[in-house]
């Protein structure tokens, strides 16, 4: 598998995660109700998993010999990010998610999906 196609589409992840954003041109949801911990224990972990990201995509490129291991890591906290607001697990919002935020997460929980099985062949 080409080192470059795994690495961007770990880049691509982190993108479009990166536009989903709170206020952004897509969330519109109001996350007023999550509670100090939660609401920056949330933002953490997505921060966190966003740099984790930039590494594993750079580690992959170099070849790196636990970057299979990091795509695996990744993968799997995006999917567990998606896949928990899709069955509208976490985070609760009263606005309704739009079909455009729930379409790109569609995507995002299909290329998390991806890079895991991706990550057997690096």
């Amino acid at each position: 598998m080409n080192h470059f196609i795994v690495s961007f589409i770990l880049f691509l992840n982190v993108t479009l995660l990166a536009i989903l954003v709170p206020g952004g041109p897509i969330e519109n949801r109001d996350f007023s109700r999550l509670k100090g911990v939660v609401f920056w224990g949330f933002n953490v972990f997505l921060i966190s998993l966003g740099l984790v990201t930039f590494w594993t995509s750079y580690a992959v490129l170099k070849d790196v010999s636990y970057a299979a291991l990091m795509i695996k890591v990744v993968a799997v906290g995006y999917a567990l990010v998606y896949a928990l607001d899709l069955a509208m697990i976490f985070p609760k919002s009263p606005t309704k998610m739009s079909k455009t935020l729930m379409l790109l997460e569609i995507v995002n929980l299909s290329l998390a999906v991806y890079s895991f099985i991706l990550s057997e062949f690096i």
